[in-house]
């Protein structure tokens, strides 16, 4: 490795100093060579929830996430909603791989030497990454919340104008570059360096922060407050408004052909605002309080896997278009004889809901 000295020594005082064998000590610049003493009650508690649970939702929510953006992607389910929630899976499916990446393969760096390895040197690409996937996710619930709010609510001028799968994807877009944007300082936030690893007794690659991360007015501001209202607060009152407004216009009148996709979103919604309410109860402590928790936190990073695995649960339950599609679809997947076709001999309905009338589907 580019910098390794062999003729020079490691030593208990050049440890201290953050160096051995010409390499940083791995770990020394966010440690500074203090040692972090961990009980064994955590490090179990750390070992199921982010070590054995968080793996194994998020591959189950792979699956579900895959076969759900494949249903949505289909044309006889296009629609202004199903065009979010198309995105919401594929944003969802971005947020597991980096969940195991930034939380799993993180807690493996203890464990063993390739994990701390290719943690370091792919941290830069998927740390920022993660997190833009998570804003996206954010905002485009919200959008499909508010789309689904027009569609019940108001009046057919405006839903012919607004509810268009044009609108979605535009609306989309302009997500996709808000998201990028307002993560872009993350990019910053690293680098990788080489460094020898104490704990394994090799050559090795460690991530340390930036002056940019380790500036305490930069956290403060971008990582408790604009987070509180960015992509914690702002959001959970938005949803909680909205998803109000759209059950009490539901009791007043709601469209037969599209009252089971209503439903999905609102009850998507409902599970994002449960899912993030331990992550906004572990931001307030350390705002207010300034109380880290790591059992709290460890939950907490579950739960944004469990957000992001448990929404094809719902589409299958309560989405009968989107349970139709999917049977149609691996019926025949399995049945290569069989016609593309339905049991009752008729291709999947087309989804009516959020569309203008004089669209016309290609």
């Amino acid at each position: 490795m580019e910098g390794l000295n062999m003729s020079m020594e490691c030593t208990r005082e050049s440890r201290s100093n953050g160096t051995c064998f010409g390499l940083a000590v791995c770990g020394f610049c966010y440690d500074f060579a203090e040692t972090r003493q961990v009980s064994k009650e955590y490090e179990q508690f750390n070992l199921i929830v982010i070590g054995l649970m968080l793996p194994a939702i998020g591959c189950l929510g792979l699956i579900g996430n895959t076969l759900s953006a494949f249903t949505y992607s289909r044309r006889e389910m296009i629609s202004s909603l199903n065009v979010y929630l198309f995105a919401l899976a594929c944003s969802d499916i971005v947020i597991i791989l980096t969940a195991f990446f930034l939380f799993f393969l993180e807690n493996m760096r203890k464990r063993s030497e390739w994990a701390t390895y290719y943690f370091a040197v792919l941290s830069p690409v998927m740390f920022p990454l993660g997190l833009t996937a998570q804003t996206i996710s954010v905002f485009i619930t919200v959008a499909s919340a508010f789309d689904c709010l027009v569609l019940v609510a108001a009046s057919d001028k405006f839903k012919s104008k607004f509810c268009s799968v044009n609108t979605s994807i535009i609306v989309i877009v302009k997500i996709l570059l808000l998201g990028a944007l307002y993560n872009s300082p993350h990019m910053y936030e690293i680098y990788v360096i080489d460094c020898w690893s104490t704990m394994y007794n090799t050559a090795s690659k460690d991530v340390c922060p930036t002056a940019l991360r380790a500036d305490e007015d930069y956290v403060r501001i971008y990582y408790v407050y604009m987070y509180t209202i960015v992509m914690a607060v702002g959001p959970v009152f938005l949803l909680v408004i909205i998803n109000s407004a759209i059950v009490i216009s539901m009791r007043r009148s709601s469209s037969p052909n599209s009252e089971s996709d209503i439903i999905t979103l609102v009850l998507v919604v409902c599970l994002f605002i449960s899912c993030n309410v331990l992550p906004l109860t572990v931001n307030f402590l350390e705002l207010l309080f300034g109380i880290i928790n790591s059992y709290l936190i460890d939950l907490s990073n579950l739960m944004v896997v469990v957000n992001s695995s448990c929404n094809f649960l719902i589409y299958y339950t309560f989405g009968s278009n989107f349970r139709r599609t999917l049977r149609h679809y691996l019926r025949n997947a399995f049945n290569f004889n069989a016609p593309i076709q339905l049991a009752n001999n008729r291709t999947p309905p087309r989804v009516k809901m959020c569309l203008p009338p004089t669209e016309v589907l290609i």
